[in-house]
């Protein structure tokens, strides 16, 4: 299980966003079933790192407040980023109880380089991520599939998946996450269609005929 720790400390209301900024700091907040909502501070780096590895796999993270000594296990639930710059200005982190199961995002990946492709087909990727229930401490970082064998037309589906004790998939077992699609003939052209009926419709020149005609105009001037 991938787990980090994330240093911050409770937020008093009158702190305002570009306050924390220059502070090189980002306002987030924590709540859960058995959590009051609480206001926190966090360092720009230390999100923007945790987020970057959100995207190796599902993560667990151990939010220690500093200022009150408080340690709590949460996951993080959404960011918020300017849509210019593409900086995050805000968290939202979900707590975890321990002993309690909760739904997790766990991202699927795919492993080796299938036949199929190689062959001329196209792999799709057509569900990125699966839903789990378990406890935070049975939550896997991620799933892998080997698509090595994988020829034109095959698919694997959620049933594929190989799913740790204690671990419980919520989406249907048939739903696909990966396929080998063939390659799309392609179709022709306008122009190309008319012409080609253009050359259906003239009839075939026979020789022979006209080889007759012109024997027959011979002998009437005859």
């Amino acid at each position: 299980m991938n787990k980090i720790v994330v240093e911050g400390k409770t937020r008093e209301k009158k702190s305002g966003r570009q306050q924390l900024k220059k502070a090189g700091l980002i306002p987030g907040v924590v709540y859960g079933k058995e959590t009051k909502t609480m206001p926190i501070e966090i360092k720009v780096k230390d999100i923007e790192k945790t987020v970057k590895t959100l995207s190796e796999g599902a993560l667990l993270i151990t939010l220690k407040l500093t200022d009150n000594k408080e340690d709590k296990t949460v996951i993080i639930q959404e960011v918020q980023r300017d849509p210019k710059t593409d900086n995050i200005l805000h968290a939202d982190f979900h707590q975890v109880e321990e002993k309690v199961k909760s739904d997790f995002h766990v991202p699927v990946f795919a492993k080796g380089s299938a036949e199929g492709v190689k062959m001329g087909g196209t792999l799709e990727h057509s569900l990125r991520e699966v839903t789990v229930k378990c406890l935070p401490a049975d939550l896997p970082e991620k799933f892998e599939l080997d698509i090595s064998g994988m020829q034109m037309g095959d698919d694997l589906t959620v049933s594929d998946l190989k799913v740790p004790e204690g671990v419980e998939i919520q989406e249907s077992p048939d739903k696909v996450l990966f396929a080998v699609i063939a390659p799309r003939k392609e179709e022709p052209k306008p122009e190309e269609e008319e012409a080609a009926a253009g050359e259906e419709a003239k009839e075939p020149e026979v020789i022979g005929e006209k080889k007759e005609e012109g024997e027959k105009e011979k002998e009437e001037k005859k």
